[in-house]
């Protein structure tokens, strides 16, 4: 079934698409030859052409037979040709026949790099570029290119260089012209074969009125030149230098040729399948740009893989199958066959024009002038990563270039990695743990809740920023938090320097590093387990939800600052008093409440039933949740401590409950019924107007640790589950 914008093609749109790519391709191609060979001089041209030509033919059909993308075209291309021309220029072989033999052993070389790759399913890791090196990449390739070809562009031979004396500034205008009838090009005319055209007639135009020009091909590229330059190169070998220095010279540049060429043909395939809508099969079209450089290699020397610009051609033409892609390499094998007459007339200045109008639009200038924003941070570390791999492309060279931007970029994302672990900072975050307490337990951790700290996290725990971490816990600790909470519900990772650090962070300070949430299925508590650090843990460090952490935070705090731990018993009168009940209403209080008691789990509230009766928690912990209507586990919204009445609905009019109430542990109340309280209010109206006081007083301050915790969690996501 096709997929989106693929739709049927038949045999007439296959054919036209694969003419048309051929004819645009050949052009290419030709512009990628004088590039890659141009190292060996105006003597080598005629050849360069030619293998570029065999080159795109061989990729051409390797492609047709091997790529599981379609119509994926395989041919020669600018950055590849500049890595051999690179190496030539580098080895300054002896003669014009020991270069191409060199070009061919490169090329060949990188082929079986490609496949040993793909054969330790290493290759689709170099699509695992960083973006910005990619975008250096290119941005080089323009800057390089246009720096070669401005001297052909100005009449000089290719591989010549700027000499003085041999500048022709009128051949300024054939190039000029072919570089704008590539970027306007002619209606229904090819931009390659219209710029061509319309720069050769310019330049024997000129010639016949007498101006000065720059050189023109000349040697026809064919067959015959083709064989003839082999057969020199495989008789040239005993020219080349001995096979440790051979190896030496070739293979620093023969991996960073496999790992571009890799590049450019799972681009080439990634962008074909977006286009199409199809789904691919990515180690079946490296396979198919692997053998595709292995051809070029003994076809002449002329790198070549699959490339981006001429599949989408292919596809915007109307080719979807393995008739295009077979069509467009016979085409290219028919120019080489029977079409050099036609390109030995060619000037260079319109070659070095049709390929300067090629290589100007994949420069992209845009990443280079970051704007502003929240992002902005981000986007110049980008725009350093792309200028650096621009500049160092330009004079160095592409393999010293692609290293310098996945250096940069590694040391970038060290440093992001580490500075953004820590997310926010919260001083007493009390509100968090979801308790209510007496009031004046709530008033005492409104007071020194500072003492008590919420760090978020996110991202990596790793060698760069546990360290960051364990400082930030220090400095934090030094400056009076006597208890950290470590929020690790979006850490993505832990490695073992990371894990290492916590646990010895956490045992540097028992008591006072607290972890959460590690509850089962956390994603922190696997990493954790997986390194094998989760159960060397200290007790009572690591807690299955942020709740459950700032609760335990809480209690430590309250049994320091007055003396009895979380979950001792009041009777009665303490209970009131906690309420702010004044002694002497106590007695009438107490003589209208029923002592009660609940296992643990007992429901003691419902939601929806009536509120007829209130409870005074004496003793345990009471859990007010709401069911979720779908089955899963109902929703925690508070814990409730003793010296804290809950159901207090009862007391003012009544209604129906709005959560359930259940014992955490043993529980012991006091109940007091919406009937004891009217007897109250008519028998002894003092002590029911402290009580209604009190529960007044109790309702506002749970609104104030509600507006807390909000204004804590602005901004943020929400509170996660297990929270």
């Amino acid at each position: 079934m096709p997929g989106p914008g693929d739709a049927a093609s038949g045999p007439r749109n296959e054919i036209a698409a694969g003419v048309g790519t051929g004819i645009v391709v050949s052009a290419q191609a030709l512009t990628h030859g004088m590039i890659a060979f141009a190292p060996l001089g105006p003597a080598a041209a005629g050849f360069g052409l030619a293998a570029a030509l065999a080159a795109s033919v061989a990729a051409g059909l390797a492609a047709t037979l091997f790529a599981a993308s379609r119509p994926l075209i395989g041919t020669t291309t600018a950055a590849t040709a500049l890595v051999t021309a690179g190496m030539l220029a580098a080895a300054q072989p002896a003669t014009a026949q020991a270069g191409v033999l060199l070009a061919m052993l490169l090329a060949v070389l990188a082929g079986a790099l490609m496949l040993l790759l793909l054969a330790a399913r290493l290759a689709p890791l170099a699509t695992l570029i960083p973006a910005p090196v990619t975008v250096g990449m290119l941005n080089a390739i323009v800057v390089l290119v246009l720096l070669g070809q401005a001297p052909v562009a100005a009449g000089q031979p290719p591989g010549v260089g700027w000499q003085s004396d041999g500048l022709q500034p009128a051949s300024l205008a054939v190039a000029g012209l072919a570089v704008l009838l590539m970027r306007r090009p002619v209606p229904l005319l090819p931009a390659p074969v219209a710029a061509l055209a319309g720069a050769c007639a310019l330049h024997h135009l000129l010639a016949a009125l007498g101006v000065g020009l720059g050189p023109v091909v000349g040697a026809a590229p064919t067959l015959a030149r083709l064989a003839e330059g082999l057969h020199s190169a495989v008789a040239a070998a005993g020219q080349l230098p001995p096979a440790g220095d051979l190896t030496a010279l070739l293979l620093p540049a023969a991996l960073p040729l496999a790992i571009l060429a890799s590049v450019e043909g799972a681009t080439a395939g990634a962008a074909l399948r977006e286009r199409s809508g199809r789904p691919g099969r990515p180690g079946r079209d490296l396979l198919a740009c692997a053998t595709g450089m292995l051809a070029g290699g003994l076809a002449g020397g002329a790198p070549a893989t699959g490339l981006s610009s001429a599949t989408l051609t292919c596809h915007r033409l109307g080719g979807r199958g393995r008739l295009a892609m077979a069509l467009r390499a016979g085409v290219t094998a028919l120019v080489l066959i029977a079409a050099g007459p036609l390109v030995a007339p060619l000037p260079y200045a319109a070659l070095a024009g049709l390929l300067a109008g090629a290589v100007l639009p994949l420069f992209q200038g845009r990443m280079l002038w970051p704007g502003g924003g929240p992002h902005r941070a981000r986007h110049l570390s980008d725009a350093l990563v792309v200028a650096t791999v621009t500049v160092t492309g330009a004079v160095l060279g592409l393999v010293a270039a692609v290293a310098a931007g996945v250096a940069l970029s590694m040391v970038i994302f060290v440093v992001a990695m580490s500075r953004a672990t820590i997310r926010r900072t919260i001083q007493n975050p009390t509100g968090r743990s979801r308790m209510r307490r007496p009031a004046g337990d709530a008033t005492l951790l409104r007071n020194q809740g500072g003492r008590i700290v919420l760090v978020e996290l996110e991202g990596a725990i790793f060698f760069g920023s546990a360290e960051r971490i364990v400082t930030h816990a220090g400095r934090l600790r030094t400056g009076g938090a006597e208890m950290v909470i470590l929020d690790l519900g979006r850490v993505t990772r832990i490695d073992m320097s990371g894990g290492l650090r916590l646990l010895e962070l956490c045992r540097g300070a028992p008591g006072a590093l607290l972890l959460a949430p590690l509850h089962p299925g956390a994603r922190a508590l696997a990493e954790l387990e997986s390194l094998g650090l989760a159960a060397r843990l200290p007790a009572g460090t690591g807690f299955p939800s942020i709740a459950a952490a700032v609760e335990v935070a809480e209690d430590r705090l309250l049994a320091d600052s007055r003396g009895t731990a979380h979950g001792d018993a009041m009777d009665g009168s303490a209970a009131l008093a906690a309420l702010g009940l004044p002694g002497a209403v106590h007695a009438d209080v107490l003589s209208r409440m029923t002592p009660c008691a609940f296992g643990t789990g007992a429901a003691i509230l419902r939601q929806g039933e009536a509120a007829d009766r209130a409870f005074l928690l004496l003793q345990g912990d009471v859990v007010i949740s709401i069911a979720d209507a779908s089955g899963r586990e109902p929703t925690r919204l508070a814990v409730l401590a003793p010296g804290v009445l809950f159901g207090e609905a009862a007391l003012l009019g009544g209604g129906r409950r709005s959560a359930d109430a259940t014992a955490r542990g043993d529980v012991r109340c006091l109940r007091l019924t919406a009937a004891d309280a009217e007897a109250l209010r008519r028998q002894a109206p003092v002590a029911a107007w402290h009580l209604l006081e009190a529960v007044a007083r109790q309702l506002a301050a749970n609104l104030a640790v509600a507006n807390r915790t909000l204004d804590q969690l602005e901004g943020d996501d929400g509170i996660r589950p297990g929270d």
